[in-house]
């Protein structure tokens, strides 16, 4: 590290100057709608029993296929229905209960109904009538912030559903009124044998090099791919497939970018060795890239994977570790000699780091290389505030075909595991700004 570069790194000031650029935002927010689906979820999450009775309602009632166990399901949750739910809606689940065990066929699909409608705000209805409505709501409400449209689907575990996410994605990236996708290696090709990774390489190249000629060739006007991750055994995938489709001449010139995890301890050397080929990329006539930086949201499957196979966990063992080694991504990342071929995205809802992000990046004079990047439908007051003042949000915006709602129950779990979760900033974000211990109870950690 240079001179001019600890001079201009995380200090105590910087630290402190974020936490009251926080307090600004809190503040601001005050006067922001909350959108009351939001609202209604994290009141759920409050609960004694919030995340019991939703994650229940989820496993039991929605994902079975057959309307008598949904109903059976049903009436088992009634003891832990949430209190502060309005009495109508507590009457209704207690008498769907009642109802459900003689007409389960007329039940189920109403409480099915009532759980879209509580998660519309986070998962959007991907069918071509409802598509692009959603897309223009979203860009009125979030006063114009650009979204990153992520299909879901079910693990591909062959290559007919391999073509046909390929192929969903394609038909997104085709329309005019979306310009930025994400997609994971992983659901663009069939599962292969760990022994054969250049195959898997090769594979994943040959089935995405279409979906990149469309971005660059799109008559619509350019458009940006984004190779998403979740599993660490797809890291080295993933930037294989992303440095070896960059490296074919026809996209020398066409932006795209990939994720790194922090909570992966080889996020580090990960952005090294990206910042390093992006830089040859550039020196050699070809665009930057773009680094999309999040935390990760995928741990419970990583200590499951690494509990049955005996192996050693993948991830950092704490929250502490792994917001640490999201800042030092970042400290590394965020400086104007390394932003000149790599662009930062800064994923994430934790408002002090995003406030120090923001003020790191000005300090040390690349704030024009850095995107700010939020989940859809979370925090909406904090987000608006936030995108007045670093000057553009992208909103990660997962879609989901009606007749596959099913598949974004496991995205839908993570999203309320992260919200009732005291170690997660998210459990904090609606009492914030009211309430000094729950303030400390975040600024504490960030500090540490």
């Amino acid at each position: 590290m240079g001179d001019s570069e600890s001079r201009t790194g995380i200090d105590h000031a910087l630290a402190e100057e974020a936490i009251d650029q926080v307090r600004r935002w809190l503040v601001a927010s005050r006067d922001e709608p909350v959108d009351a689906a939001a609202r209604r979820l994290a009141d759920v999450l409050k609960d004694p029993h919030g995340l019991e009775f939703t994650v229940g309602f989820v496993d039991g009632v929605i994902r079975p296929e057959d309307p008598r166990a949904a109903a059976r399901a049903l009436a088992a949750l009634v003891p832990i229905t949430p209190s502060f739910l309005p009495w109508p809606l507590r009457a209704a689940i207690r008498l769907g209960a009642l109802v459900g065990r003689v007409l389960p066929g007329v039940v189920v699909p109403v409480a099915r109904t009532a759980l879209r409608r509580m998660v519309r705000h986070l998962v959007v209805d991907a069918s071509d009538r409802r598509l692009g409505p959603a897309i223009r709501r979203i860009h009125r409400t979030q006063h114009g912030a650009r979204l990153n449209i992520n299909l879901l689907g079910e693990a591909i575990l062959g290559r007919e559903e391999a073509a046909r996410r390929l192929e969903g994605t394609r038909r997104l990236l085709a329309r005019d009124d979306v310009d930025y996708v994400s997609i994971k290696v992983s659901s663009t090709v069939a599962p292969h044998t760990p022994w054969s990774f250049d195959q898997a390489v090769d594979d994943a190249v040959e089935a995405l090099a279409p979906l990149y000629r469309l971005a660059k060739e799109s008559p619509h006007g350019r458009k940006f791919i984004n190779l998403d991750m979740e599993e660490y055994k797809d890291l080295d995938l993933t930037i294989a497939v992303f440095t070896r489709l960059l490296e074919r001449p026809e996209f020398r010139d066409l932006e795209a970018g990939i994720v790194l995890q922090a909570y992966l301890p080889d996020a580090l050397g990960a952005m090294m060795r990206l910042q390093q080929w992006a830089a040859a990329r550039v020196a050699d006539g070809g665009v930057p890239i773009k680094v999309r930086v999040v935390k990760g949201a995928n741990l419970p499957m990583e200590r499951v994977d690494a509990e049955i196979h005996g192996w050693p966990l993948a991830t950092w063992g704490s929250k502490q570790e792994t917001d640490a080694s999201y800042k030092a991504v970042l400290d590394y990342a965020l400086h104007p000699d390394r932003t000149r071929h790599v662009r930062i995205g800064v994923a994430g809802h934790n408002l002090f780091d995003i406030a120090l992000a923001w003020l790191l990046a000005r300090r040390r004079g690349c704030d024009d290389h850095v995107d700010f990047e939020m989940l859809l439908g979370m925090a909406t007051a904090q987000a608006a505030v936030v995108h007045r003042d670093v000057g553009g949000l992208l909103l990660y915006t997962p879609v989901v075909h009606p007749r596959e709602f099913d598949v974004a129950i496991a995205y839908l779990v993570r999203r309320l595991e992260e919200g009732a979760s005291h170690e997660n900033f998210m459990s904090a974000v609606f009492d914030l700004d009211g309430s000094t211990e729950l303030f400390e109870r975040e600024k504490e950690p960030f500090l540490a």
